[in-house]
């Protein structure tokens, strides 16, 4: 199992940039599935899980903006104790409007460039020298 995540860390870069967040149990990712950035893999891989560590998941774009949301406001926020929901709030509201794809790819833009904005440790890969942390972890 842990092979298999390997593999998709290391291919998650191939189609655009993916989101990857990390805490003490698990590991959450969001990875374009295609070149358009139209359909993503939510992949999550919890350490404590003996059984089916791994969990993949396919959506279109609009859908996975929406548990990208969801998993960064109600999962990380437990592990983060300075993230600072309400700003990440504030930034999605300015994405109303936009596709889907536009939503995915402003969001983790938005993440990765100015994550001291939001939280000074949130556990985000911000390129792909970050993976080896993903794979440290498995």
């Amino acid at each position: 199992m842990s092979e298999e995540f390997k593999g998709i860390v290391d291919s998650s870069f191939d189609n655009g940039t993916p989101i990857w967040l990390y805490t003490s149990d698990y590991i959450f990712g969001m990875v374009p599935a295609d070149a358009s950035c139209s359909r993503w893999k939510e992949v999550s891989f919890t350490f404590e899980e003996s059984d089916d560590p791994l969990l993949i998941t396919e959506r279109d774009a609009e859908l996975s903006f929406q548990f990208l949301l969801e998993e960064v406001e109600k999962g990380v926020s437990f592990y983060v104790d300075d993230l600072k929901v309400p700003l990440i709030k504030e930034f999605t509201y300015s994405l109303e409007g936009k596709s889907g794809t536009e939503k995915m790819n402003s969001l983790i833009s938005e993440l990765i460039n100015n994550s001291s904005k939001y939280s000074n440790a949130l556990p985000i890969v911000k390129n792909k020298d970050d993976l080896a942390i993903l794979k440290s972890k498995v």
